[in-house]
């Protein structure tokens, strides 16, 4: 895979976000999936986004750390400063395109239990954007169950792993078969 694909797949996933919340209502951004449960689509939001501000903040010093994070209440708040700040982080992508990035050697470093001992490891542009779609679309599996659970309707496969797509469209090819 290129630099350039993983941009892009990233990009486009990106996108399907922006279209799933661009136009709900505070109310339903922030609404808690139950009394007991405090998730709601706006935390989803603003984790993918944090995640995605960790890998670009890392490629600056070499060093990614997803558990170190920043969060932002804001991006969990409001739709527009979430949707700004997708946005912002898709031209950050568009950008590492016409980069010398992919030669870039990172250090991953996660934490491995809760009594603090953590790992470091070597990794790649490539890797952590290919473990970006797939940590993205996890939580864009969830904002799909959180709209529909609200009374809105998600976008055709919003959430929908790649490899299951892919999976789909064999089965139906051999059933035409």
């Amino acid at each position: 895979m290129s630099l350039q694909n993983a941009c892009h797949c990233n990009e486009q996933l990106l996108s399907e976000l922006i279209q799933a919340i661009e136009t709900l209502h505070s109310e339903a951004y922030q609404k808690p999936a139950a009394p007991d449960n405090p998730q709601t689509i706006g935390a989803h939001v603003r984790h993918i986004i944090e995640f995605y501000h960790c890998f670009l903040s890392g490629l600056e010093s070499s060093y990614i750390n997803y558990d170190n994070r920043t969060r932002d209440p804001e991006c969990e708040r409001s739709v527009s400063s979430a949707v700004d700040t997708i946005l912002s982080i898709k031209e950050c992508l568009a950008k590492l395109t016409t980069s010398t990035l992919r030669e870039v050697n990172l250090t991953f470093n996660a934490n491995i239990d809760t009594t603090g001992n953590a790992v470091n490891t070597e990794t790649s542009v490539i890797r952590e954007l290919l473990f970006l779609q797939s940590h993205a679309t996890h939580h864009m599996a969830m904002i799909n169950l959180l709209l529909q659970q609200s009374g809105h309707s998600p976008p055709k496969d919003l959430g929908v792993a790649t490899s299951t797509l892919i999976y789909r469209k064999q089965q139906e090819a051999s059933s035409e078969n």
